[in-house]
């Protein structure tokens, strides 16, 4: 397993190296255990969702400041759910998480359509509309 970015950290410069190694799509690479171990399908969802990235951008494509916003964003969502115990009433009503599944899947509170696609072999749920390939 690769490190776990809450217990271990993950530098910036190290991010960015690795992730210029990759031509798969960043959804993909964020499911890969040997790069990001735990991080499951609705957090790199989230993530992707909170940076605003496209999930089917190749990796070595991303921007530093693209990379940067990644980085605080995996940590930032990752550090909430274990300060409430992966108790799900108690993330941010904000967060795409509450929107993408059930009666509320298909729209956010803003009103932006969430896109159902695979990618990485597994279902992704994100807004094209809020998540450009370029930002």
């Amino acid at each position: 397993l690769g490190p776990d970015p809450v217990e271990d950290g993950i530098p910036l410069q190290e991010l960015t190296r690795i992730l210029a190694l990759r031509k798969a799509p960043i959804k993909a690479v964020l499911l890969d255990q040997t790069v990001f171990a735990g991080v499951g399908n609705w957090i790199a969802d989230e993530v992707l969702y909170q940076a605003r990235l496209d999930p089917r951008l190749p990796c070595n494509q991303l921007q530093p400041t693209q990379t940067q916003t990644l980085r605080t964003c995996l940590l930032r969502i990752l550090r909430k759910a274990v300060d409430v115990e992966a108790d799900s009433s108690r993330f941010p009503k904000t967060w795409l998480f509450h929107h993408r599944w059930g009666k509320k899947a298909g729209h956010t509170p803003s009103g932006e359509r969430i896109q159902f696609d695979q990618i990485g072999g597994r279902t992704t749920a994100w807004v094209p509309e809020r998540q450009r390939r370029y930002t």
